[in-house]
């Protein structure tokens, strides 16, 4: 940080720099060096990015995260652009062309945990819809679905999605006009790891199983000494059902010694389809820790391509958590 005299405690002096914070710093401090008795601060600005801030990783408690975030919508009438749903302003809104299916998106700047949105309609409302989140703002996924919507406010609070981008999809108007929202607000935070393991002791399938007492139910029974192991061939699976689409942001994998030497992590919401979350290759067995997933799907899936020994793909335990 440059620094700059100002020769005495009655001149001011504007003082601007670049400041570069090793990996996981979570505390700055400002520390005054001179000779002189008194120090005088009128403001002390601090920008995440060149020109203004960047994404918050711990945004305050409550605090709306889409506000005066960058927009995109399907269509937009006149004036009433995608921008409009996001000013914090109730007097403007986003106006969609008179047809299904519309869209509006917000990038929030980096990968939060979505857990409530708020949309304040105008008389043009949306009665089928859906709420979605990305990591990508390309590949979507829905975390919940509403019909019979009536206009209004819709305050939907429960919700288990991770993402950069939420999205509204509008699939019925509610009215013979487009889709109009004065706000769109969505609430959440990224926090830390918190939360149990969302596999223990869920519903499991999979492609084969050694024999009885080495079923899929066995990967995820909380327990270490006993496991699932597949037959001697690829590729196999083990897939887990939690029951409703949950946000995935940590899996861990207890390997016995028959382990997947390449493999993938997929997500569902019908266990038909499935997104790839990540790709493993190379790996060596043990313990396998994957971090900052941003997925989201009902169904997790352990697609095993290449074993790394002679055997089967075997899983002391398979664990998953929100964060």
């Amino acid at each position: 940080m440059p620094r700059r005299p100002t020769g005495g405690y009655a001149n001011f002096a504007t003082v601007t720099g670049g400041v570069t914070a090793p990996t996981g710093t979570r505390t700055l401090f400002l520390v005054f060096k001179g000779t002189g008795p008194w120090f005088d601060l009128d403001e002390f600005t601090l920008s995440g990015s060149p020109g203004g801030p960047g994404p918050d990783p711990d945004p305050e408690p409550g605090a709306n995260l889409a506000q005066g975030k960058p927009a995109r919508a399907s269509s937009f009438e006149g004036a009433f652009v995608a921008a409009n749903a996001f000013d914090g302003d109730a007097g403007t809104r986003w106006g969609s062309s008179f047809s299904d299916p519309q869209w509006i998106d917000v990038d929030l700047g980096a990968a939060y945990a979505i857990n409530r949105v708020k949309l304040t309609w105008e008389a043009a409302y949306g009665s089928g819809y859906q709420i979605q989140t990305s990591t990508d703002g390309v590949t979507f996924t829905t975390v919940r679905t509403v019909t019979g919507g009536d206009g209004g406010v819709d305050d939907l609070t429960g919700l288990t999605g991770t993402g950069r981008y939420v999205r509204l999809l509008g699939t019925t108007r509610g009215t013979a006009w487009g889709y109009s929202l004065f706000e769109f607000e969505v609430y959440g935070g990224s926090g830390g790891p918190t939360g149990g393991n969302l596999l223990l002791n869920k519903p499991t399938s999979t492609s084969s199983n050694e024999g009885a007492d080495v079923s899929g139910a066995q990967a995820v029974d909380g327990s270490l000494t006993t496991r699932w192991s597949s037959t001697f061939s690829d590729p196999q699976w083990i897939r887990v059902d939690l029951g409703s689409p949950t946000a995935i942001g940590r899996v861990k994998l207890n390997w016995e010694a028959a382990y997947s030497s390449t493999y993938q992590i997929q997500t569902s919401n019908d266990g038909t389809t499935w997104t790839t979350v990540k790709t493993v290759t190379g790996a060596d067995g043990g313990v396998d820790e994957h971090t900052a997933l941003g997925a989201n799907g009902r169904y997790l899936r352990i697609y095993g391509t290449a074993r790394g020994t002679g055997y089967g793909h075997s899983l002391w335990e398979l664990e998953a958590y929100a964060n």
